[in-house]
């Protein structure tokens, strides 16, 4: 993965990574449990628990099939893993949709959508851009 180089973690790596990290921790639970006798006072972090605790954790991390379901070369998005914004997106076009129904202004120069389609419009500011990138800069 080049460690230390300064390279960025792809998500598949990053995926790859905490596959293997989880079953080394699993090796290092049974080795402690192994070696642990189980006590009649039993706390809430003993080995046994933790045992339980990562197999868990792996089952989650192998039940997700992401390599399987989207292929090693595909672009995972773990920013946004919920798919939050796609959410604020469709709720935005609902959102439109009743008011487009409801009477109201609209630009009488735009053409009138056909039915069941969307229309989105763009505004841009070149000096809210400049300004963008003038901050990028500094």
């Amino acid at each position: 993965l080049g460690e230390g180089l300064g390279a960025k973690e792809t998500p598949q790596q990053r995926y790859q990574r905490l596959q293997h990290e989880l079953q080394e921790l699993v090796r290092e639970v049974e080795q402690i449990q192994s070696t642990v006798k189980e006590s009649a006072a039993e706390e809430e972090l003993t080995p046994m628990a933790l045992a339980r605790q990562v197999e868990g954790l792996k089952q989650q991390v192998v039940c997700s099939h992401l390599e399987k379901l989207l292929g090693p070369c595909a672009a995972i998005d773990f920013a946004d893993p919920e798919g939050a914004l796609g959410k604020r997106l469709l709720q935005q076009l609902e959102v439109a949709k009743c008011s487009k129904a409801a009477p109201g202004k609209s630009p009488s120069k735009a053409p009138a959508p056909t039915a069941g389609a969307v229309t989105f419009e763009l505004y841009w500011r070149p000096e809210q851009e400049q300004f963008a990138q003038s901050a990028k800069v500094s």
